[in-house]
């Protein structure tokens, strides 16, 4: 019986995908990461060096600004999927699933929850 209990518990380890590792991210902060940050910064507060690369005021990159923050879960996925002024669409690049992880991620980061402000 103790080797059983010991084989089962060692399958859920396996089986919980490393449940202490960062493979259990936030998929919508890796994605993040790798397709925002670079303009938006890791904190989405913005990176001061692209806004004059992208020719724009510094605050318009920054995501965690009130105007920024107030938009709706649906306007912020409107302007992630379809681009706004400088902003990139990424309605080829993400699927609507991504899309939806990278706007709870980055309403995380504006003290948003669950599509409702703080």
């Amino acid at each position: 019986m103790r080797w059983f209990l010991l084989l089962v518990g060692g399958l859920i380890l396996i089986a919980g995908n490393n449940v202490w590792g960062a493979e259990t991210a936030d998929p919508g902060k890796k994605l993040f990461e790798s397709k925002c940050a670079q303009c938006h910064g890791k904190d989405a507060k913005g990176q001061p060096k692209m806004a004059p690369v992208l020719m724009v005021e510094p605050a318009l990159i920054d995501l965690t600004r009130a105007d920024a923050a107030k938009l709706s879960f649906a306007e912020k996925v409107k302007i992630v999927t379809n681009g706004k002024n400088k902003m990139l669409k990424f309605k080829k690049k993400l699927t609507d699933e991504q899309i939806q992880q990278v706007v709870k991620y980055v309403e995380s980061l504006q003290g948003v929850s669950a599509g409702k402000k703080k």
